[in-house]
Protein backbone atom coordinates (compact mmCIF):
# COMPACT_ATOMS: atom_id res chain seq x y z
CA UNK A 1 0.00 0.00 0.00
CA UNK A 2 2.53 2.50 0.68
CA UNK A 3 4.16 1.57 -2.41
CA UNK A 4 1.13 2.35 -4.39
CA UNK A 5 0.58 6.10 -2.75
CA UNK A 6 4.36 6.59 -3.46
CA UNK A 7 3.75 6.30 -6.74
CA UNK A 8 0.34 7.93 -7.49
CA UNK A 9 2.27 10.99 -5.62
CA UNK A 10 4.91 10.77 -7.59
CA UNK A 11 2.81 10.78 -11.27
CA UNK A 12 0.81 13.34 -9.64
CA UNK A 13 3.98 15.89 -9.00
CA UNK A 14 4.81 15.05 -12.80
CA UNK A 15 1.21 15.69 -14.08
CA UNK A 16 1.61 19.05 -12.14
CA UNK A 17 4.97 19.97 -13.23
CA UNK A 18 5.02 23.37 -15.63
CA UNK A 19 7.39 24.53 -17.75
CA UNK A 20 10.59 25.85 -16.38
CA UNK A 21 10.85 29.90 -16.22
CA UNK A 22 12.82 31.82 -18.94
CA UNK A 23 16.86 31.49 -18.16
CA UNK A 24 18.33 34.44 -16.06
CA UNK A 25 20.58 36.75 -17.96
CA UNK A 26 24.24 36.64 -17.98
CA UNK A 27 26.31 38.04 -15.61
CA UNK A 28 23.36 37.01 -13.32
CA UNK A 29 21.57 40.38 -12.93
CA UNK A 30 18.76 38.44 -10.97
CA UNK A 31 16.33 39.56 -14.02
CA UNK A 32 14.93 37.33 -15.85
CA UNK A 33 15.03 37.52 -19.75
CA UNK A 34 11.75 38.15 -21.79
CA UNK A 35 10.41 34.93 -23.24
CA UNK A 36 9.95 36.29 -26.35
CA UNK A 37 13.67 36.72 -26.83
CA UNK A 38 15.08 33.27 -25.72
CA UNK A 39 17.20 31.10 -28.09
CA UNK A 40 18.87 27.91 -28.47
CA UNK A 41 20.27 29.27 -32.39
CA UNK A 42 20.74 32.18 -34.76
CA UNK A 43 17.86 30.80 -36.65
CA UNK A 44 15.86 31.49 -33.82
CA UNK A 45 16.03 35.13 -34.49
CA UNK A 46 14.70 37.55 -36.25
CA UNK A 47 15.62 41.33 -35.81
CA UNK A 48 12.50 43.49 -35.10
CA UNK A 49 12.06 47.32 -35.56
CA UNK A 50 10.38 48.62 -32.49
CA UNK A 51 8.48 51.84 -33.59
CA UNK A 52 7.22 53.74 -36.23
CA UNK A 53 10.34 54.92 -37.49
CA UNK A 54 13.43 51.82 -38.93
CA UNK A 55 16.30 51.51 -37.26
CA UNK A 56 17.95 53.67 -39.82
CA UNK A 57 15.94 56.82 -39.32
CA UNK A 58 15.68 57.33 -35.90
CA UNK A 59 13.95 54.35 -34.69
CA UNK A 60 15.69 51.09 -32.54
CA UNK A 61 15.54 47.45 -33.35
CA UNK A 62 15.88 44.49 -30.90
CA UNK A 63 16.28 40.72 -31.55
CA UNK A 64 13.35 38.80 -30.61
CA UNK A 65 12.71 34.73 -31.16
CA UNK A 66 10.94 34.43 -34.82
CA UNK A 67 7.60 33.04 -33.30
CA UNK A 68 7.30 36.37 -31.92
CA UNK A 69 8.30 38.59 -33.76
CA UNK A 70 5.45 39.76 -35.87
CA UNK A 71 3.59 40.24 -32.47
CA UNK A 72 6.34 42.34 -30.79
CA UNK A 73 6.47 44.53 -33.68
CA UNK A 74 2.92 44.96 -33.63
CA UNK A 75 2.61 45.71 -29.52
CA UNK A 76 5.58 48.47 -30.08
CA UNK A 77 4.73 50.66 -32.81
CA UNK A 78 1.82 51.97 -31.68
CA UNK A 79 -0.33 55.22 -33.59
CA UNK A 80 2.29 56.40 -36.07
CA UNK A 81 0.27 58.80 -37.99
CA UNK A 82 1.79 62.05 -36.46
CA UNK A 83 5.55 60.75 -36.22
CA UNK A 84 8.10 62.13 -37.97
CA UNK A 85 11.30 60.21 -38.94
CA UNK A 86 14.94 61.46 -39.74
CA UNK A 87 16.16 60.98 -42.81
CA UNK A 88 19.39 59.32 -42.35
CA UNK A 89 21.08 55.79 -43.79
CA UNK A 90 22.75 52.78 -42.44
CA UNK A 91 25.73 51.64 -43.43
CA UNK A 92 25.07 48.16 -42.57
CA UNK A 93 22.32 46.58 -42.00
CA UNK A 94 21.33 44.73 -38.30
CA UNK A 95 21.43 41.00 -38.28
CA UNK A 96 19.60 38.28 -35.68
CA UNK A 97 22.32 36.11 -33.02
CA UNK A 98 21.89 33.90 -30.75
CA UNK A 99 24.23 35.04 -27.76
CA UNK A 100 24.08 32.99 -24.57
CA UNK A 101 20.34 32.18 -24.99
CA UNK A 102 19.22 35.35 -25.99
CA UNK A 103 18.04 37.08 -29.20
CA UNK A 104 20.76 40.08 -30.19
CA UNK A 105 21.35 42.24 -33.10
CA UNK A 106 24.37 42.43 -34.80
CA UNK A 107 25.82 45.61 -36.51
CA UNK A 108 29.31 45.03 -38.10
CA UNK A 109 31.10 43.64 -35.03
CA UNK A 110 28.62 45.00 -31.97
CA UNK A 111 26.32 42.66 -30.50
CA UNK A 112 23.40 44.09 -28.50
CA UNK A 113 20.96 41.38 -26.61
CA UNK A 114 19.52 44.57 -24.89
CA UNK A 115 16.11 43.26 -23.19
CA UNK A 116 12.85 44.55 -25.00
CA UNK A 117 12.24 47.74 -23.70
CA UNK A 118 9.14 48.35 -20.89
CA UNK A 119 5.49 49.71 -22.52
Amino acid sequence: MRIALLACTSLAALACKSSPPPAAPPGGGGNTVDERQVCAADTDCAVVELGCCDHCNGGKVAGVHKDFAADVHQSYAGDCSNTACTLMACMEQPSAVCQAGTCAVKTGDRVDATPLPAK
